[in-house]
């Protein structure tokens, strides 16, 4: 029986020209003979797709081929311009981070609210909180407010939620790319459930190894149209052989015989620098070498606590594209992440990052901030980004423990007391007398 069924379903999405029409210029352009119907873009084109009961169902295509677009039209995120889309049974969602939370009340409430909006009971919902925080490692935040969790925190929310419940269709978006590698094996092992139940699961993934192994079917979108459906491995395999990059003609070799894993734990960290393994698939952006600097740009493993450094990262633009965001997670020796630098903070999305070519980011860390102790750049994704709603389109890669460095105390701190907190940035303390006793 089928549970997903599309005919001849096709979604318009206006462009940034558009967003920045208003009344005035539009009267003006008019009256001057300039005016033109700002375009609209074509994202999903005439797609015909049926999914049945149970199935798991892998998507697969490049950039800004529509494969989110596909998944939020399938959960009424988005109203198709035409065609059809009819659904039987409840749907878990994890396509964007924090879609679906409220950010404003807690985390425990957040809970009970999402799997009420699932079809759930209350009173169940608040049963199967305590197994949801612990699943999340967020024990200690049941009552902190969501704004205040970290990415990483809110996806560990969403994705211990959907699976705790068990729907009848869970929707992954690259949902395996985030949290450090001991929660990303947690997450393979519960989907692994799913996979032997009768749940249906559509997944997005740049894994398309994990998808080989995992689907029976799969479909390839191209530009909105759907290229080729059929068995996974199939599919995977024209979806690989269809690539050419000539700045590394070796890439689609490397694609088709992915490096083994069974030793990676007796592999030592790099120290410094390292070099970012090539993505599980084709990407626009490629990630190249990751390292740590010095005050003069200058590689080293070793900082002192009182001089800032820099976060290197050299990446390869290979084919245009829209917008670009750069995140890096840095943790300590406990998996703690301590910094979540991200470049959508105070770098545009265009411009120069996004130039086809080869390219240098550095990321200044101020001093004093860290605490003496050993630290490990511990991710690190290049997204894409939809300029008109800000959600992320593509994880262009996502890497564990690229490069480990050192914090060290300098000789005029030699008498600092450090306690158990994450940071040690300087503080300002005043004492001020409040009258007599």
């Amino acid at each position: 029986m089928e549970v997903i069924r599309l005919d001849r379903v096709s979604l318009l999405r206006r462009t940034q020209e558009e967003f920045s029409y208003n009344l005035k210029k539009t009267l003006l352009s008019w009256i001057e003979g300039k005016y033109r119907k700002p375009a609209r873009r074509l994202v999903l084109d005439q797609i015909e797709l049926g999914i049945e009961a149970g199935e798991k169902f892998g998507i697969v295509g490049a950039n800004g081929s529509g494969k989110s677009t596909l998944l939020k039209v399938i959960c009424s995120i988005l109203e198709p311009s035409s065609g059809q889309v009819r659904v039987r049974g409840n749907i878990a969602p994890l396509i964007e981070l924090g879609a679906g939370f409220d950010p404003e009340i807690s985390v425990a409430d957040n809970i009970i609210l999402y799997g009420v909006m699932l079809g759930f009971r209350e009173m169940e919902m608040r049963s199967r909180t305590p197994e949801i925080l612990e699943f999340a490692e967020l024990e200690e935040y049941s009552a902190v407010p969501v704004k205040a969790l970290s990415s990483g925190m809110v996806a560990r929310l969403g994705f211990a939620i959907a699976t705790e419940v068990q729907p009848d269709i869970l929707i992954l978006d690259e949902v395996l790319s985030v949290g450090d590698e001991s929660f990303r094996n947690k997450c393979k092992q519960r989907i692994e459930r799913f996979w032997h139940a009768h749940s249906t699961v559509l997944l997005v993934s740049h894994d398309l190894d994990f998808i080989r192994k995992s689907c029976q079917r799969a479909v390839w979108l191209d530009h909105g149209k759907v290229r080729m459906l059929g068995q996974a491995d199939e599919v995977i395999d024209a979806y690989i052989a269809n690539f050419r990059i000539e700045e590394d003609p070796e890439l689609s070799e490397r694609l088709l015989s992915p490096p083994a894993t069974e030793a990676a734990d007796e592999t030592p960290v790099p120290l410094g620098e390292g070099l970012i393994p090539p993505p599980a698939s084709l990407s626009q952006v490629l990630g190249t070498r990751i390292f740590i600097a010095n005050q003069e740009k200058q590689v080293t493993a070793e900082i002192p606590f009182d001089q800032s450094f820099y976060i290197g990262l050299d990446y390869t633009v290979t084919a245009p594209i829209e917008s670009l965001v750069i995140g890096v997670y840095l943790t300590n020796e406990q998996g703690l992440i301590v910094l979540e630098p991200v470049s959508i903070n105070w770098v545009p999305l265009q411009g120069a990052m996004v130039a086809v070519g080869q390219h240098r980011a550095y990321i200044a860390i101020p001093a004093p901030l860290l605490k003496p102790g050993t630290y490990f750049i511990s991710a690190i994704g290049l997204r894409e980004i939809d300029p008109v709603s800000w959600a992320v389109m593509t994880h262009h890669f996502w890497s564990e423990k690229l490069v480990e460095f050192r914090v060290v105390v300098a000789e005029a701190y030699q008498q600092e007391w450090f306690g158990q907190e994450a940071v040690h940035p300087i503080l300002h303390w005043e004492i001020e007398s409040v009258g007599e006793h």
